[in-house]
């Protein structure tokens, strides 16, 4: 299968609200020796606002936020998402990409109105580099050099890690140059770790993990939190009834004694409690799976024999009611999900109908003067809004003055922060971040910190008649 390695960079952190300002992509063969690269970048929508922090890491300037040479934030997405259609079937790969770029690049495709799950659909997968050389410096340590962190802990950014392998990384944050750091560590990885190579190309798939929690009695997990690697072994429960890719797993710290007697109540007490008896493999999220065996020396059940580690997950076996009572009240004391008032934050809401998915894809072959009449017939509010909002940043003549006045409010309220409130950085926040920025900045930062200042500053002038007190 060939491989695309991927990266983005920016206006910030907040992966549903923020935008992307640059795209790289790669495409290899499956001997990681490229075929094509791809680069795109576009301009800043009206409604967002770059985190001057942001731009003082990746280096972009007040000036590219408006360029208007670049495409728009909708012309990028089709650029992107026909490009990797081209592609396919591949496996995508960047490194913190499952919990960031993978995200983040979701979220481009749906507000504009495109195939939300082109990475993981159409026999695609996806594969996240810091969590590969995570478990490579726990199972294979001695394969990469790890920089180490103040605190003594291993530093997994790529930005350091690359350099610390032999990379010349010296445009880190440019998109391209991050993905050919990515290759670079990813050669490192199947070459001198072959054994987390394998592994992470079998688990980048979902249906090997869920057969593999299917078929093991016990199996190892590795997960990261702050920094610090843990390592249990878990014994499957079953499936969660409400999602069908996450797999509910009992820790063998615990035996079935440690539940029988104890009302559904304290078993929900202790379920919520730390460590967790209770815990959840995501098939489709590349956990850190590893054979129960390799596993054990790592895990908090080194001190008893492997025998005896799988005489625990005979026990539970044996007690199937047990089994299926601890599933029920697990997920019994799941938080309901609430639908956000956001369309932002409902991008997982649900797929659109068939019937819309055919005005999604008419809305895409048409022009602008035919585009609103689709909008309106669209059923899913969300896609409604969403490409109405983008007839009016992209041709806005094609709406009428009441909707245009609408939507300009509506980019007003954003900017300042007005009205519902959401993660998205406004203007006042920006310009505090930019004063702050500026207070501690060398002379090599201050040029492109105080021109982000002096267009923040215009923009709330504009918007506000001044907020002199901010700044």
């Amino acid at each position: 299968m060939a491989f695309v390695f991927y990266d983005t960079e920016t206006t910030g952190t907040e992966v549903l609200y923020d935008q992307v300002l640059q795209f790289a992509a790669i495409l290899t063969d499956d001997d990681l020796n490229e075929k094509e690269r791809f680069e795109i970048r576009s301009r800043l929508q009206p409604h967002i606002v770059a985190s001057p922090g942001a731009m003082n890491v990746t280096g972009v300037t007040a000036a590219q936020l408006d360029d208007p040479s670049y495409p728009s934030q909708f012309e990028m997405a089709c650029e992107i998402h026909r490009t990797l259609s081209d592609w396919e079937p591949a496996q995508f790969i960047g490194h913190n990409s499952i919990a960031f770029d993978e995200v983040l690049l979701r979220s481009l495709f749906y507000k504009s109105l495109l195939p939300v799950y082109l990475t993981n659909m159409n026999g695609n997968s996806r594969l996240d580099t810091m969590k590969m050389l995570q478990q490579v410096s726990i199972y294979e340590p001695d394969s990469i050099t790890f920089p180490i962190a103040p605190n003594g802990r291993k530093i997994y950014k790529l930005d350091q890690l690359a350099p610390a392998n032999g990379f010349n990384h010296a445009n880190a944050h440019e998109a391209m140059s991050d993905v050919e750091a990515t290759i670079f560590m990813c050669r490192k990885v199947r070459d001198l770790a072959p054994e987390t190579w394998s592994r992470f190309m079998r688990f980048s798939n979902k249906g090997s993990v869920l057969d593999f929690c299917e078929n093991e009695d016990v199996v190892g997990l590795t997960e990261f939190y702050f920094g610090r690697s843990y390592t249990f072994l878990l014994h499957k429960l079953g499936i969660n009834p409400d999602n069908p890719n996450e797999v509910i797993s009992v820790d063998l710290q615990y035996l079935p004694s440690d539940f029988e007697e104890k009302t559904n109540e304290e078993i929900a007490r202790m379920i919520g409690s730390s460590p967790k008896p209770i815990r959840r493999v995501r098939a489709n999220a590349l956990p850190g799976l590893i054979d129960a065996d390799d596993a054990h020396p790592q895990s908090k059940l080194a001190d008893l024999s492997f025998a005896e580690v799988e005489d625990r997950a005979n026990q539970f076996m044996q007690s199937q009611a047990l089994k299926q009572r601890l599933l029920n009240i697990f997920t019994e004391q799941l938080p309901e999900y609430e639908v956000s008032p956001h369309v932002e934050e409902q991008i997982y809401d649900g797929f659109p109908s068939p019937a819309d998915q055919e005005r999604l894809r008419n809305f895409h072959e048409t022009e602008w003067a035919n585009r609103y009449n689709i909008v309106c017939q669209i059923e899913d509010t969300r896609y409604r809004e969403l490409g109405e909002f983008l007839i009016y940043t992209e041709s806005p003549e094609h709406i009428n003055e009441v909707r245009r006045s609408i939507w300009a409010q509506f980019v007003e309220n954003r900017l300042l922060g007005q009205g519902e409130t959401c993660k998205a950085l406004t203007l006042p926040k920006a310009l505090e971040e930019a004063n702050d920025l500026i207070a501690n900045a060398g002379d090599e930062k201050l040029g492109l910190l105080n021109g982000h200042r002096e267009r923040l500053i215009s923009l709330l002038d504009q918007l506000s008649g001044g907020m002199e007190e901010l700044h």
